[in-house]
């Protein structure tokens, strides 16, 4: 791995600053259309190893884990912007609620910027909640997301999205808010409620280089010290999966009105990057949804998550990052839930900042507080993953 990655740098030849310019290739641009492409795959080579009551169970996994197509620019006025996006891998294209039928599109949004730093949305994009899931998965630096986030994340949806950015003296507020259909990206016959999404962020010492708050890693060596620091709050009235947005389906359509709370910050400074996300949810009234059909129970994921993930560059291109992530569901819904706790170590190897790298980690996953490798549930994995993209 070590030869491959040197014989890829010489191919390259020296290390360059992180581009400035929009990426991807402009393929139409004047007064009234701009037409810009982008794609990205991620291809990894995944082990996983355990024990369950002493008996190894391994498995070896090699996947397309992303392949996404990208369209954005701007349509009769550069004040109206547009982006789409489609995946068209396997794990792009799940819904995840074992009844949706999957679907490639990720991201359908008209922009209007109705001033220099108001911008209103609509259509289907990522909803304002915590920072971990608000980033791009092309600017992570290890190859998967934490556990917390999996299990927290709200992910897509519908609807119509507000974007209100305050100078205030050097020190800007962004302001984000969302109403929307509450479905994530599936939609249903059935739709009681709507599903209203708020996030506050400050940046106490200014804005990082290049929107660095939502790219992962200190890749241009901030000179001084950066902040961001944001809180959001998510209420979805009579969701009809169990995580909000995400799972799966409650029995019969029942439904259950979902809040979810979001805390993170991201510091960066000369090369060293801390990134901190909590999460909290929590059921209106019971979280328990009875099938009388099939004589079961469902339940909302009611509990909290968090992760903290640090790293630092190694000269120019190298970086190691170490990430520990933990989910501890509420007592109440422990019968269906398991406290988790994952820590990774992963070393990431930038040919063209985040377009063009190389990724490697090292997990440990084990369940309810018990470390023994003989605990059922338990596991251990690496990681390999080569992403590319314009």
């Amino acid at each position: 791995m070590a030869a491959l990655m040197a014989a890829l740098a010489q191919a390259q030849g020296p290390a360059a600053a992180p581009a400035t310019a929009p990426p991807g290739i402009v393929l139409l641009q004047d007064s009234a259309y701009q037409v810009r492409f982008r794609f990205r795959m991620q291809d990894r080579a995944t082990f996983l190893g355990g024990y369950n009551h002493g008996m190894a169970a391994n498995s070896y996994d090699m996947q397309v884990r992303r392949f996404r197509l990208k369209l954005e620019g701007f349509a009769v006025s550069p004040r109206l912007e547009y982006k789409v996006q489609i995946g068209l891998a396997d794990h792009d294209m799940a819904i995840g609620d074992g009844t949706a039928a999957a679907s490639p599109l990720l991201d359908a949004m008209v922009f209007y910027k109705a001033a220099a730093r108001t911008r209103i949305g609509f259509g289907q994009g990522k909803l304002p909640g915590g920072r971990q899931a608000m980033i791009s998965s092309g600017e992570l630096q290890l190859p998967e997301r934490p556990i917390a986030n999996q299990a927290f994340t709200l992910d897509r949806d519908k609807g119509i999205f507000l974007v209100q950015d305050l100078p205030l003296a050097g020190r800007p507020v962004r302001v984000q808010a969302a109403v929307s259909n509450g479905q994530g990206r599936a939609t249903y016959a059935s739709n009681k409620g709507l599903c209203y999404t708020g996030r506050l962020e400050w940046f106490p010492f200014g804005e990082f280089h290049g929107n660095g708050a939502y790219v992962e890693g200190d890749q241009y060596r901030e000179p001084a010290p950066k902040l961001a620091v944001a809180a959001a709050y998510s209420t979805d009235r009579n969701a009809l999966r169990q995580r909000a947005q995400q799972g799966a389906l409650f029995p019969l359509g029942q439904d259950r009105t979902i809040n979810t709370f979001f805390a993170d910050a991201m510091f960066k400074y000369k090369g060293f990057a801390w990134e901190n996300d909590f999460a909290s949810r929590l059921a209106g009234g019971s979280p328990f949804v009875q099938d009388t059909t099939a004589h079961g129970m469902a339940a909302v994921n009611e509990g909290w998550g968090f992760t903290s993930q640090a790293s630092r560059m190694l000269g120019t291109k190298a970086e190691l990052i170490a990430r520990y992530s933990v989910v501890r569901p509420d007592a109440n819904v422990r019968a269906q839930y398991h406290d988790e706790d994952e820590a990774v170590l992963g070393f990431t190897y930038y040919l063209n900042g985040h377009r063009v790298k190389l990724q490697s980690a090292l997990l440990y996953h084990w369940r309810d507080g018990i470390a023994d490798m003989d605990h059922a549930g338990n596991h251990y994995g690496a990681m390999l993953q080569v992403e590319l993209g314009i």
